[in-house]
């Protein structure tokens, strides 16, 4: 396995957006979600050499994710004035837990809208990882043998905390009719993560993703879409781009493997309603990964192989249904 996806981040941008369409009266003080998402990856390996490539699809099966998350978001109504823009301002509290096949995570956030068309949130979260049959929930590298051992999750845990600005707009806010939805979302998410007990630059693996270190990161994402009053209510695409702000937070490693990397992405993204409750989301990704000068034979051998260029590849299948209490 490669990394549990991030497809959820996707979902809630989007139910934001959808949530934005809607009149404030139709929020409900308490919303709760239970999340389902799987990913189907083909098999496509890597192209030793250098600049800028298409790798493509080698095989038909490479792995297959899923995971289920638990959603509570309590609105508090926080009106900063009579006008309509300061009228409909909230904050949201929320909680989740997160559970796959080799993790726990519980999280919480909170948020804060003082405009229909702005979010900020702020948040954390603590992950349990655990490993069986090869697959590794939360491991420590050992650089003299080139292999990831198992350690004690208690011992050392995942965690995490971040801050988010959103800005979105639906032009049917000004435009009325139902075929008058053009929505369009930035989201910047600046966040800390690590394995508590590590110290700086040593890699680790969580949640079936190898050669991950512990330092600040960031993610950015836009997204232009078209609602629709039909079974198939929003087609779209998203253009993500995600990595470390400094490469030193890999040390030593940093030199060749290139620790500051950004990976760029491109995404199709289709909503279906599935009902009042439920709803389905299809995603098709397209990324990006370092290309290196020798051919990759494991992945732990990235961290001291050569980074020469990017390789763009298709990567995974992804799939999340919706179900609202």
């Amino acid at each position: 396995m490669k990394k549990i996806t991030k497809i959820l981040s996707a979902v809630i941008a989007l139910s934001g957006i959808t949530a934005f369409a809607e009149e404030a009266g139709n929020f409900s003080p308490l919303k709760m979600q239970l999340v389902t998402d799987f990913a189907y990856y083909p098999e496509s390996n890597p192209k030793k050499g250098k600049g800028t490539t298409f790798a493509p699809i080698t095989g038909a099966f490479d792995n297959v994710e899923c995971r289920t998350t638990f959603n509570a978001d309590y609105k508090i109504d926080t009106p900063l004035g009579k006008h309509w823009l300061l009228a409909s301002s909230n904050v949201i509290l929320s909680g989740a837990c997160e559970l796959t096949p080799v993790s726990v995570r519980p999280k919480i956030s909170v948020g804060f809208q003082p405009l229909p068309f702005f979010v900020v949130k702020g948040g954390s979260s603590v992950g349990f990882g655990w490993n069986y049959l090869g697959l590794g929930g939360i491991r420590e590298f050992n650089q003299g043998k080139r292999e990831y051992e198992e350690i004690s999750t208690f011992s050392h845990p995942y965690y995490d905390f971040w801050g988010q600005a959103m800005l979105m707009f639906d032009t049917g806010a000004i435009i009325p009719g139902d075929w008058n939805h053009v929505v369009m979302l930035a989201t910047f998410k600046a966040f800390y993560s690590s394995i508590a007990g590590f110290e700086k630059g040593e890699p680790y693996e969580w949640q079936c993703s190898k050669n991950k270190v512990g330092g600040a990161q960031y993610e950015a994402s836009g997204l232009l879409a078209y609602q629709m009053p039909i079974v198939l209510s929003m087609a779209g695409v998203m253009y993500a781009a995600e990595g470390h702000f400094k490469g030193s937070d890999y040390g030593d490693f940093d030199k060749n493997y290139d620790g500051s990397f950004v990976t760029h992405s491109v995404t199709p993204i289709f909503q279906f309603k599935l009902g009042e409750k439920d709803e389905l989301f299809c995603l098709f990704n397209f990324s990006s990964r370092r290309r290196f000068t020798e051919k990759l034979k494991k992945d732990e051998d990235a961290l001291f192989m050569k980074t020469d260029g990017r390789e763009w590849f298709f990567n995974r299948i992804a799939l999340s249904w919706t179900h609202n209490f």
